[in-house]
């Protein structure tokens, strides 16, 4: 999982990622006007020009629109779909970290089955009801030691530039996205508790019924468009760690 944006990036790089967090909770919802830029700065301790400077990142991302003479709003449509329903705080970071994570993950004793998209799957891909798509799941490890169960689920048109040879090259199924010119650039998810199936826990070699973490997503490619819908299911004993920062009044 990647960190909020520690004390090492800008003062307004922090301000817009914890912006960001808030509209992708659905706090601040599509369409909705932003807190004045006085207001903003007062709540984050910082001042105007730095808040304007995070306002004006999100605009280049587009999460946020500015409308002369009545300020900053929420983007209509958002470039990714907002969290529903509202969930708690969502922690944004970078995914070079999860770059950086992966040289130690590979995946083992990976399937793939063709399925037909259902109303739920085809709303998440952006993508019709019943069109083609291949889900892949396989046990996912940590220098050689089980922790969990990957399954991504990708639409045909994705599937069809992961060749066997794409897929034999890359480590987990995000690699493979990234050999076959679909890198993820963007992802959403929501963390619940759950239980291992049967098959789950015989894959990892635990016990049915235990205890677990289902990590699911949304993965989107550099144009915004959703390449893989995604659960990591991660079994006890598997520890996740987050770096929290407090942004700090600006000098």
């Amino acid at each position: 999982m990647a960190r909020p944006p520690g004390p090492d990036r800008p003062l307004y790089v922090r301000i817009a990622m914890s912006l960001k967090s808030r509209i992708l909770a659905g706090h601040h919802p599509p369409g909705q006007r932003l807190p004045s830029e006085d207001d903003l700065a007062a709540a984050m301790s910082a001042s105007r020009s730095t808040v304007r400077q995070a306002l004006g990142e999100l605009r280049d991302t587009g999460y946020v629109v500015s409308r002369r003479g009545s300020g900053s709003y929420v983007a209509d449509p958002l470039p990714i779909e907002p969290l529903s329903p509202r969930s708690g705080p969502v922690y944004t970071g970078f995914l070079d970290d999860l770059d950086n994570e992966a040289h130690h993950v590979r995946e083992r004793a990976r399937v793939q089955d063709t399925l037909r998209a259902d109303q739920a799957l085809a709303a998440r891909l952006k993508i019709p009801v019943g069109a083609p798509v291949v889900r892949y799941r396989a046990t996912r490890l940590r220098n050689g030691v089980p922790y969990g169960i990957a399954t991504d689920i990708v639409p045909q048109a994705v599937a069809d530039r992961i060749t066997a040879d794409v897929l034999a090259a890359g480590p987990t199924l995000v690699d493979a996205l990234t050999l076959a010119r679909r890198r993820v650039a963007e992802s959403l998810q929501r963390v619940e508790p759950a239980l291992l199936d049967a098959e789950d826990a015989e894959r990892c070699g635990a016990s049915s019924g235990d205890p677990a973490l289902a990590i699911t997503g949304i993965a989107y490619d550099a144009d915004r468009v959703p390449v893989d819908a995604y659960t990591l299911t991660v079994i006890a004993g598997y520890g996740i760690g987050l770096h929290l920062t407090r942004v700090e009044p600006a000098p």
